[in-house]
């Protein structure tokens, strides 16, 4: 068993990585990139900060509690744990995160595929997840052994390409400090915090699912996700870093009114050429794909577990959450990142100090959680609710 376990922590690793690094996680990093231009190197700090340093963060605290995220925020109270989950699956499940993994892609590829639709590329991305998902206990082995690697080395060879041939980054005027916070407010776009926090139940539920791993303690299993957590964060910070200059290096091909999908299109193609475009495809495809399947597989155990009391199938569960994910997608991704900018403004500093107030009861024997989430609350409403109300 013990010669097994590298193996299986790398594949952990891996899993997580392909997990997190999805749509959000290729345009994101290549917009802030833009936006910083020649203070790349600072704003690229404040990315992390957000988008890998607190995503391992929630990782190790969800790990911490086991997996279990209803003990994880039911912290709070029972009906402010039960809003919290589901605030949490309603974004990175089929309202926001999913259609995004959908939409990202299409917008990337659809100069490629003039005769293919949003509706009908929105179909036969959501059947591929169904066949990538429908089998939940070979979703960790799919995606760290098979569509990682895939993955890893399509957007190596366009970051590495790019770099290459890169000349000089456009200056910015704007005050450091203003870059460093921008940077910071775009690395909670991401949305990886939330990812986290459920895919380590997904993690710790599957490896406890796995005839390998059943003679395992619970300590050695929170052990392993804890080591691939940082294999996982080591091959973020080498991609946003990768992914940030490309956009530095490249911002004079693009314009600051395009979303971070058609960035990265102009960018790539320009980096890999028309003869290169199955790379770009393959790296596009294989980001989304993976990140999609495992939020699937999250949202359909929720409405089977939570909201359907196990009255329905995984199956079925799964379906569901496709089908509403084929019919948001249809909006476009403008839309769908338009109307989300509130509700994720407004939810995920809540979210944030659930999380930070759970790692310290857990290291720390922190007992305080209810007023720092109620202060919290009342800020964002102060600031994202009100205004609407007296509008």
């Amino acid at each position: 068993m013990k010669k097994q376990l590298p193996v299986s922590v790398i594949t952990i690793g891996l899993a997580i990585f392909t997990m997190l690094f999805g749509a959000g996680n290729i345009m994101y990093p290549v917009n802030a990139g833009v936006m910083a231009g020649s203070k790349n190197y600072i704003g690229i700090f404040g990315f992390l900060l957000t988008g890998v340093l607190l995503p391992i963060i929630g990782l190790v605290a969800m790990i911490l509690f086991d997996g279990d995220y209803k003990k994880f925020f039911n912290r709070i109270g029972r009906v402010p744990g039960f809003l919290a989950i589901l605030f949490c699956m309603l974004i990175i499940g089929p309202f926001l995160v999913m259609p995004r993994c959908v939409t990202v892609p299409y917008a990337m590829l659809a100069p490629f595929l003039p005769a293919v639709g949003l509706p009908i590329f929105s179909f036969l991305f959501c059947l591929a997840v169904f066949i990538l998902t429908y089998k939940e206990s070979q979703i960790l082995t799919v995606l760290g052994k098979y569509i990682s690697p895939i993955k890893i080395g399509s957007l190596c060879f366009i970051v590495i390409a790019g770099l290459m041939g890169a000349q000089a980054t456009i200056p910015q005027t704007l005050p450091t400090s203003t870059v460093l916070l921008d940077q910071v407010l775009l690395g909670f776009q991401t949305l990886d915090l939330l990812g986290a926090l459920f895919f380590a139940y997904v993690i710790v539920r599957l490896l406890k699912l796995n005839d390998t791993q059943h003679t395992l303690s619970s300590k050695q299993l929170a052990l392993m996700c804890l080591k691939g957590g940082v294999i996982a964060g080591v091959f973020m910070t080498t991609f946003y870093v990768g992914l940030s200059f490309l956009g530095a290096y490249y911002a004079h091909l693009v314009d600051s009114s395009m979303n971070g999908a058609e960035m990265f299109r102009i960018i790539a193609l320009h980096v890999v050429g028309q003869h290169g475009v199955i790379i770009l495809i393959t790296a596009v495809m294989m980001a989304c794909l993976s990140t999609m399947a495992a939020l699937a597989a999250v949202f359909a155990e929720y409405l089977r577990n939570e909201i359907f009391n196990k009255k329905l199938s995984y199956l079925s569960s799964l379906t569901i959450g496709l089908i509403i994910t084929m019919i948001i997608s249809n909006f476009g991704l403008t839309n769908i990142l338009k109307w989300a900018i509130t509700p994720i403004n407004f939810g995920y500093p809540i979210i944030v100090t659930i999380t930070l107030c759970n790692i310290a009861y857990s290291l720390f024997d922190f007992k305080w959680i209810k007023l720092p989430v109620f202060i919290t609350t009342l800020a964002m409403t102060w600031i994202y609710v009100y205004p609407y109300l007296m509008a």
